[in-house]
């Protein structure tokens, strides 16, 4: 950036009387001009890398134009017969683009002329020595040099009609010899060579209709080929029992060329198996009661499905067993709870009781268990009172209300020890809760 920044400080003091330039954009303003366009929110790495190759491409453009214009400075010069400066605005733009091949011809020219008694004379001279080499590649058949040579004879001296004729007829058999040499890299199924070739004739002559014709056959079998190498690659993994790693590949495949059954069909097949392998270890997993981890493989399985409906079921079926055990636990925390304080009120009595007996007995001249010992046979209000909780508890009972059922029915039980329905109550409930019918 520092070097494309003096460049553009250094064209602009060369070019004072050149129209100004526009304003070059920093990287943050292109960022911003950007996200106008609807790049939006840059989240996902692959939207974050081309994002970062387009200001790249943005970047080369500014820079492009902006040596195009220095090169203009420095051609200017050359004709002007200022070969120093010539040679300078040469070597600065090679400084920033090594590759920038007319800056390259016009430092070398620069530097054949300058400090030249007669400029004008060395030029003509310096013309025709590149002129005479590049006949002399042509006779040689030489073509992509002589066609080379000729066009930097045309740039450095464009009203020279002999060299613009022959550089005429040189493009033609330039074209022919791209062509050919596509052709025989066709023949040896070096598609990509043959591609390049074909190409380069087809910037030569861009409306060659035979051209285009044999660059959509070649492109057509590259991309088959690019599809059956992916297609290859998918079934070596597919062997190897590689599911997931074949499902890629085959996608490649079909990027590459959609229309391929083959690859159709297999993928189909794979999704298939990967689906099944992420179910089956879904139900293992809910076999043994895991059921998040269940329910996440069971979510891997949504990418490969055909099925959707069914491993939603899987999922639902999954969460409420998870919440049907969860109210079962906190059922029977709150039910030890309970009897926890039932058995704790029951201590409390009997301990009041114990005591208020050793102080009755001390106080009748008796023994704790004279004091404590229980009168014979039921009286008629425990009686009562034992048949009301029998009936509130049958109450509870017919309502599937175990727990509270068992509560009336053992008060009665205690208050009447000899009420039989209430002992045929308690264990029919026992049986209900233990899985008896």
């Amino acid at each position: 950036m520092t070097k494309l920044f003096l460049a553009f400080i250094f064209s602009a003091a060369v070019c004072a009387q050149a129209a100004p330039a526009k304003p070059v954009k920093s990287e943050e303003s292109l960022f911003l001009d950007l996200q106008k366009t609807g790049l939006g929110a840059l989240n996902e790495l692959d939207e974050k890398r081309k994002f970062l190759e387009t200001v790249k491409l943005e970047k080369q453009k500014i820079q492009g134009k902006m040596l195009d214009a220095i090169y203009e400075n420095a051609f200017e010069y050359y004709k002007n017969g200022n070969y120093e400066d010539a040679k300078d605005l040469a070597a600065k733009i090679l400084s920033i683009d090594p590759n920038y091949e007319d800056a390259q011809m016009l430092l070398e020219a620069s530097n054949q002329l300058r400090g030249s008694a007669r400029p004008g004379m060395s030029e003509k001279i310096m013309i025709e020595d590149r002129f005479k080499t590049a006949l002399g590649y042509y006779t040689e058949g030489r073509i992509v040099e002589a066609h080379a040579k000729m066009q930097e004879v045309v740039k450095l001296s464009p009203n020279n009609i002999k060299a613009k004729y022959w550089l005429t007829r040189m493009k033609e058999d330039l074209k022919e010899y791209y062509f050919e040499a596509g052709s025989d890299a066709y023949r040896q199924r070096d598609l990509k060579g043959a591609l390049d070739h074909f190409y380069n004739a087809l910037l030569i002559r861009p409306r060659d209709g035979l051209l285009i014709e044999w660059i959509t056959r070649v492109e057509d079998e590259l991309r088959q080929q690019k599809a059956n190498d992916k297609l290859k690659e998918a079934l070596e993994y597919y062997a190897q029992g590689k599911l997931l790693a074949a499902y890629r590949g085959l996608k490649g495949a079909l990027e590459v060329q959609p229309g391929d059954s083959k690859a159709g069909k297999l993928l189909n097949e794979v999704k298939s198996e990967i689906e099944n392998g992420f179910i089956a270890a879904g139900k293992k997993l809910y076999g043994v009661r895991k059921y998040t981890e269940a329910i996440g493989e069971w979510d891997k399985a949504k990418p490969y499905t055909g099925n959707m409906s069914y491993i939603n079921k899987l999922i639902a079926r999954a969460r409420q067993q998870m919440k049907r055990e969860s109210d079962e636990k906190r059922r029977k925390s709150e039910e030890a709870a309970r009897r926890a304080r039932e058995e704790e009120e029951r201590r409390a009595k009997e301990e009041e009781a114990r005591l208020k007996a050793e102080a009755e007995a001390k106080r009748k001249g008796m023994t704790v268990t004279e004091v404590m010992k229980k009168p014979a046979g039921v009286s008629t209000e425990n009686r009562l009172a034992s048949q009301q909780h029998y009936l509130e508890g049958l109450k509870y009972f017919q309502n599937s209300n175990y727990e509270k059922a068992r509560d009336e029915w053992t008060i009665a039980r205690q208050l009447d020890p000899e009420n039989s329905d209430t002992a045929a109550g308690l264990k029919r409930i026992e049986q209900i809760l233990a899985g008896g019918q």
